[in-house]
This record gives C-alpha cells, structure tokens and sequence, in this order.
C-alpha cells in the first residue's frame, strides 16, 4: 500500500498536509505536560513530579501551526493549529486542535525549548499560548493565563526567538525595534528602538550572551545583550542581501551562518565569531533563501526556497546532503528542525506543512567504494601483467620500467578518482 503513495523520488507523501488556510509559522514542542498534571502544580504552587508519561516519539512529534487570512469575511480562517508526526510511520496528522484568533493573523511563532509557552506575534501584539496533553492523550490548545505586558502592543513582530537555554526571548519589530527580555519575570534586558529600519531575523549564540540581527537594507549586527551594544557589524555588498541568521552550537569552534542574496541565488556564508572575518561562503540554491534553521548539536543547517524547495547542508562541509525540490509549491515561509534533529518542519503559504525524515549519514559508504577500487586495480593488473607485461620483455623493453610507467598510470588514476569522490561529496 505504501508504494502507491510515493512520489517519483521514492518519498512518502504521508509526511506533507494541506491545513485550508496559508501557514506563515511552525514549531516543535518540547515533552508535554498534561492538563491533569497542569491542574496539580496550579493547585498546590509547585511542580509535580508525577503524571502521565507518554512515549517519546509522541512527545517529539507535537507541532503547533500559525497561519491564516486576515479579515474572516474573507472566508479563510486565522487560527493556531496541532498536528503530531510519527517517526515510524512518517505519518503527519490532520489539525488535532485549532484555536481561532478571530480576525488577527497569526504571524511568527517560538516555542520555549523546555516547554514553558508558545509565543505568537500578530499584527499589534504578541501573546502566550500553553500547549497541554488530556489524560485520554488528546492534545489541546488556549491562552495563557499570563500576559506579556512588555509585548503588548508592541506592532508586528518579524521574528521571536529564545535562547537556547530558554532563559531569555527575543522579538524583532518591523519597525526595527529589538527587544530581549528575561523569561518568566519578563523583565527587559535589552531595548534598542532603532537596532534596524526594519528587523528580517535574529537568533542568540549559544551561551545567550548575543544576539545577531538581520535587515534587507543594511548589514547584520551583533549586540551584546548586557552592555547594550553592538559589537559588530558584518558589512554588505551593494547588490547582496544579507537575511537569515544563525549562531553555530559549537563551542570550541563558534560560527555564524548568514544567508546571503546574490544575483538571485542563495548563498551560506560562515564568520568566524572571534574576529568576525567571513571564513567561508558557498552557493547552495539558484534561488533566494525563504528560510533557515540550524540542529540544536549544530551538525546540520536547513535552507528553503522562495521556489519550495528544501535542503539539508552539512556543517562541517558546507555543502548540501540532502535535498527535496519542489517540497511545497510555493515558498518556504519557516522551517525548524524537530529537538532530536531527526527531521525538519517546513510550511508554506501554500496552505501546507512538511515533515521530512533527516537521512542517515553513510559512514562506511566511502570504505566500501575504496575496497571495490582495490579488488578492480589488483584485477586489471593481473590482467596487464599476464598479457602484456611478458610481451614488452620479449620486444626487449625492460619488465622494470614497463612496471614503473604502469604504476604511474594506477596512481593518476587513483588520485583522479579520489579528486572525483571528494567533489561529489562537496558539490551541491
């Protein structure tokens, strides 16, 4: 039954759903805590250190949606939505639960990666949603009881994003206003009205202390979240565009990736974050970049495509490992890479959201092709040595030079091939 359902390119179609309405934002949640156990810690002021438990494919596989179109009278409706994926069978759900926002279009979404809240940004406010897990294993979604007072009001926000620790959020205004704030007593550690005319991304490096932002119209800036400064500026190119960001998650060798817009193709760009000097760019899609995300191990990046296309670059390379075109139909409008980093999320204005399983890397693949090349070179040279090696003696040609020109060629030949494997594996 399964094989009917594949595409040309051998991938289930069961991981990819329509929801009626444009996606703009989509997320992963962390482990949920039932609304039983919720009531408890409510109750008694404390957290309970019982509860149900769930297996951890199901808690993995929770994902919240944003999307919509704006005015109801428009016959689309503005909602947030959950839907689970299953590892095993690939299978994506239809909407489990949805929330109606009424006539405010939710745009951005950042889950807290321990689970305390999603936060959404609608055209004038950003508010706090909790997302819970009946007894009976039903999911459901609601507002929080708390408010964000310090995100009231604030317009719209083009990008939410918490440190990965999650002890801090930050929210990017279109009006360019950056804000960071402590999470849970919302207390404000950072404002800068004018950080940008307008904010495209942002993202924290992994130990919280900065934040990089990004803007079409000028460079990507690095601020540091105590001070209140900016500490770099990564400068543009007349002609590029800076716009997606991301802190690398290794500490020993720290980068930050931007993506960069060059003649209409989408490039990745790395910066050394000690000296903020570019240590490497690469093309990685003939079409600009719609979005970007990065593993919380930091061993993989995720690109989309202003054309729906999705890849998965390898970090140590910088090169694409995996890639899955025509994955939407149109843009790309976010993507994030599930907590254990087995799959990516992607959604689109196409009114669709994609779970697509991360492939293994073969490791042993390339051990495997070298014994292959081995077994062929000691068989052509049985050959050549049984039929042609006594022949150039007996012509008096000496076996010895003839061996040491063979053994000349069997070696540019090697190279050759290994020049071959090494582009194949760093090419696109």
């Amino acid at each position: 039954m399964l094989e009917s359902i594949m595409n040309k390119e051998g991938r289930y179609l069961l991981c990819s759903k329509k929801y009626g309405r444009p996606l703009f934002a989509g997320a992963w949640l962390a482990p949920l805590t039932t609304k039983k156990k919720k009531e408890e810690e409510e109750r008694n002021g404390e957290g309970d250190e019982e509860g149900e438990v769930f297996p951890k494919e199901a808690q993995e596989g929770v994902v919240v949606l944003a999307g919509g179109g704006g005015n109801q009278r428009n016959g689309v409706p503005n909602s947030l939505l959950l839907a689970e994926y299953d590892f095993k069978s690939t299978l994506l759900t239809d909407a489990l639960d949805t929330y109606s926002t009424g006539d405010d279009t939710p745009l951005r979404l950042a889950a807290h990666p321990a689970g305390e809240g999603v936060v959404c940004s609608f055209e004038k406010d950003c508010r706090l949603f909790e997302v819970l897990r009946e007894s009976s294993g039903d999911l459901n979604v609601r507002v929080a009881e708390r408010e964000i007072q310090v995100l009231q009001g604030v317009g719209e926000q083009n990008c939410l994003v918490f440190s990965p620790d999650g002890i801090r959020l930050a929210a990017g205004g279109d009006d360019g206003h950056l804000l960071v704030i402590e999470w849970g007593s919302f207390k404000v550690l950072f404002d800068k009205p004018e950080a940008h005319k307008s904010i495209k991304d942002l993202d924290f490096s992994l130990d919280g202390a900065f934040v990089a932002s990004t803007s079409d119209d000028s460079a990507c800036r690095i601020w540091d979240v105590a001070s209140g400064t900016c500490v770099s500026s990564l400068p543009s190119v007349v002609g590029e565009g800076m716009g997606f960001v991301r802190f690398s998650r290794d500490c020993n060798k720290p980068l930050l990736y931007v993506t960069v817009r060059k003649r209409g193709n989408g490039f990745v760009s790395a910066f050394d974050t000690s000296s903020w000097k570019q240590v490497a760019s690469r093309k990685l899609q003939e079409d600009p970049i719609s979005a970007f995300s990065i593993t919380r191990d930091g061993r993989f990046l995720a690109i989309g495509s202003s054309e729906g296309d999705i890849s998965i670059v390898d970090t140590s390379t910088l090169s694409v490992c995996q890639k899955l075109k025509r994955a939407h139909m149109i843009f790309v409008t976010s993507m994030e890479f599930s907590p254990s980093g087995r799959a990516i999320l992607s959604v689109s204005a196409d009114s669709s959201a994609r779970v697509t399983p991360i492939e293994p890397r073969r490791s042993g693949s390339w051990q495997g092709s070298l014994l292959l090349l081995l077994i062929f070179i000691l068989s052509t040279l049985l050959v050549i040595v049984g039929e042609d090696v006594f022949k150039k003696w007996h012509e008096g040609r000496s076996s010895e030079s003839f061996l040491s020109g063979f053994f000349a060629r069997l070696s540019s030949f090697s190279d050759l091939n290994t020049r071959g494997h090494d582009d194949a594996r760093l090419s696109p």
